[in-house]
């Protein structure tokens, strides 16, 4: 059974503080090897997003791996769709903004995929639950560190329900070419009937990759990304999800992930933040509002056990919104229209971890 340590915010201590104990109750200094480089791995917050993690907890992490001897650096891949992030000038300049520049994290804020498609490849191997990824581009800069320090924002997400350490890992550490590949499995829908023509989803596009042709919708499929824009935006509902596909992305998503820590041998560390708990990722801006009290930082050795707990969490956590947006179990799921734990099954199948956990109180 896998052991997730937990710092509660209810008891009221020294968040940074015992921030410390987390750290060293939870064994993650065990993975970082002396003198060794550290990719310390997070979401810095799409441009005009005000829930991403808080730099303070980001260099209070930073802090941590080089008492313990490690090199850290800070990093995150540049983003598919069109934005604040999708170059690693645009990523370096919003990630600035937000208060993650080498001066506040003490170390060296890198962005780890450069120019998108630079990654090394790693196959898969035994795919399991109908995945048809054949490899993986791991960053460059991910995939060489020592060792990998995951600081995860657990959040709601509309296409995989919710976003943790296993999207962290799997959309997070991945390549431009992978991330593609994974959306690949939920490319919209046209229902004829419904679209008039009216072009809205053609100004939404952040890619251009729509337009109206004789009256009809268009789709590049090189273009396009499947970033739900158009479908988010159409008035007359004509465009959506293929079924199933919410699911297949987890699925494609715990593959990614597996991917991305088999070459770290174990030397893998995960910090969960279980607050500003939204209904949108970071990607959002705005991401609405939080939607349950702050809960508190989990940490673990284990993925799979240390987003089970989370998730746990958020559903015993009291709302702070009112209707409820849906109700326990599997808050963030049920909210999305989809089995958020797919993605957890899929792992623990993969053998990324276990969805048995103890949670330890620190």
């Amino acid at each position: 059974m896998a052991e997730v340590y937990f710092l509660d915010y209810s008891k009221n201590q020294n968040i940074l503080q015992a921030l410390q104990d987390l750290f060293a109750k939870s064994s993650l200094a065990g993975t970082i090897p002396r003198r060794g480089s550290v990719a310390v791995k997070l979401h810095m917050g799409e441009l005009g997003n005000i829930t991403y993690i808080r730099p303070i907890f980001v260099r209070s992490v930073v802090d941590l791996v080089k008492m313990v001897g490690g090199k850290p650096f800070v990093t995150d891949t540049t983003t598919l769709y069109a934005g604040g992030r999708n170059t690693p000038e645009r990523y370096l300049a919003t990630a600035a903004g937000n208060g993650f520049v080498e001066a506040s994290m003490g170390a060296p804020v890198v962005i780890a995929d450069d120019d998108g498609d630079e990654g090394v490849a790693v196959a898969i191997e035994s795919p399991v639950a109908g995945c048809q990824l054949k490899d993986i581009r791991v960053a460059t800069r991910i995939y060489h560190a020592d060792s990998l320090m995951v600081l995860s924002h657990v959040k709601g997400h509309g296409q995989t329900g919710f976003g943790g350490a296993i999207k962290n890992l799997g959309m997070g550490c991945v390549t431009k070419k992978s991330k593609r590949a994974q959306h690949a499995v939920n490319a919209p829908v046209l229902d004829e009937s419904l679209c008039d023509g009216c072009g809205t989803c053609v100004d939404v596009c952040p890619e251009h990759a729509l337009s109206i042709v004789d009256e009809k919708l268009v789709r590049d499929e090189e273009l396009c990304t499947n970033c739900s824009a158009c479908i988010d935006h159409c008035p007359n509902e004509a465009l959506s999800w293929p079924e199933g596909s919410k699911e297949q992305l987890q699925v494609c998503l715990a593959h990614s992930a597996w991917a991305v820590v088999k070459n770290f041998n174990g030397r893998v560390g995960f910090i969960n933040f279980v607050q500003d708990v939204t209904p949108q990722c970071d990607c959002a801006a705005p991401a609405g509002l939080p939607m349950i009290q702050d809960v508190g930082i989990l940490a673990s050795l284990d993925p799979i056990a240390v987003d089970k707990a989370s998730l746990d969490l958020i559903d015993r956590a009291p709302l702070v919104v009112s209707p409820a947006p849906a109700s326990p179990p599997d808050l963030l799921g049920r909210m999305h229209g989809t089995d958020s734990l797919v993605q957890l099954r899929t792992g623990e199948r993969l053998g990324l971890g276990s969805l048995e956990y103890r949670l330890i109180t620190i």
